[in-house]
């Protein structure tokens, strides 16, 4: 989060609610997400011994435990992929979750589509489908902020 964020109040991102976000990522279209036992497993298989308890992530999760040691938070990172800085730093989470919304958005078929579909197309092209796009989302939800690269929940 930035210093000016910060100064204006704006609320800081949990713990909590950026794993549930990793988690939520990790889940197939029509499939449930990895389980703690799953993520655990996989994150003491990785480190070639016992790191982190499924118990520990579900805390972790609901946001009973809220200061994890760093070695907690390193693998949980290594597991996601995501620098560890992801679960210290609001800019670098806010700037993750943008690509998670997009990967989630490809998840669905029309999205990914079109998007395979657009990536054969001219830079001409993309900048008039762009405009098609832009102008679109005007009509369906006019006076919505919208940054680049945003997508609209489902």
């Amino acid at each position: 989060m930035t210093e000016p964020a910060r100064r204006s109040g704006a609320r800081r991102t949990t713990l909590a609610e950026k794993l549930d976000r990793l988690i939520t990522a990790l889940a197939p279209v029509d499939g449930a997400p990895p389980s703690y036992n799953e993520i655990a497993r996989a994150i003491d298989e990785a480190a070639g011994e016992r790191v982190i308890s499924p118990s520990y992530i579900w805390k972790l999760h609901k946001g009973e435990a809220t200061n994890p040691r760093v070695g907690h938070l390193e693998a949980l990172a290594t597991y996601f992929d995501v620098p560890v800085a992801y679960f210290l730093d609001d800019d670098v989470a806010s700037h993750i979750d943008e690509q998670l919304r997009l990967l989630d958005a490809l998840k669905t078929g029309a999205v990914r589509n079109l998007a395979l579909r657009a990536n054969e197309l001219s830079p001409e092209s993309l900048r008039a489908l762009n405009d098609m796009l832009e102008r679109l989302h005007t009509l369906e939800a006019p006076g919505e902020p919208r940054q680049s690269g945003q997508t609209r929940p489902a």
